[in-house]
């Protein structure tokens, strides 16, 4: 009978690829006979072929779908368990989805964030305890780390470049404060040569004042009219 809607993964039997509806139709699927035969055959090198087909389609739909972003560990998860044929994590050695996120973070294939480490590690010490209570998976965002060979070449680019800026600025910064350092001993010598030239006075002599006459005006000619009976 198909199941509708989203099942709880805890009653999915990976082995048997059977989901079960609630926990007593689970309970009632590992004690059939058919179950009983294959978990007898089930093997530590199954358990951890599980365990690596779950890590790399976990890690590769991440770089996929996010890359190098940030996201919440439990909706990342959510979007992984959309996939009805994916790998469930009940088949795998992990027994809870922080202590697999732990995991990817101290192997260096993802980036933890949002937690104190130290508590982190604390937390997760006793591989028995019930890390849900301790840890809050809805502060804790992961991130994937390219270690593709394209992307380191790519990062080595980007760092290049990076220290190549980094030099231009640098090589800017010496050459201005050259500049700077230079037009200040100018000033210094020329005040020192100001300094070492003594000031010539040149004496005054006397100075006289010669008033001028005022300007000379034309003497009038005397008016001598001629009497015209003489």
């Amino acid at each position: 009978m198909k199941a509708r809607g989203l099942q709880k993964l805890k009653f999915y039997c990976q082995v048997c690829q059977k989901q079960c509806r609630d926990d007593n139709g689970f309970k009632l699927h590992i004690k059939s006979p058919s179950h009983v035969r294959k978990i007898s055959q089930i093997s530590q090198a199954d358990i951890d072929e599980y365990t690596k087909q779950f890590e790399n389609d976990f890690l590769r739909l991440m770089r996929l779908t996010h890359g190098e972003k940030k996201i919440e560990a439990n909706k990342f998860y959510n979007e992984y368990i959309q996939d009805k044929d994916h790998v469930h994590m009940n088949a795998t050695r992990f027994t809870s989805l922080t202590k697999f996120i732990k995991y990817l973070g101290q192997t260096g294939k993802i980036r933890v964030h949002g937690v104190d480490a130290s508590k982190y590690d604390k937390a997760h010490d006793d591989d028995n305890a019930d890390v849900g209570d301790k840890i809050d998976m809805g502060q804790l965002t992961i991130s994937y780390i390219d270690n593709s060979q394209r992307n380191l070449l790519r990062r080595e680019k980007l760092q290049e470049l990076a220290r190549n800026e980094k030099s231009d600025q640098e090589i800017k910064k010496m050459l201005l404060q050259k500049q700077m350092e230079s037009a200040a001993e100018n000033i210094k010598e020329d005040k020192e040569e100001e300094a070492a030239v003594p000031v010539v006075q040149k004496p005054i002599g006397t100075v006289s004042l010669q008033l001028g006459k005022g300007p000379c005006r034309p003497k009038k000619k005397p008016n001598t009219r001629k009497n015209v009976f003489q």
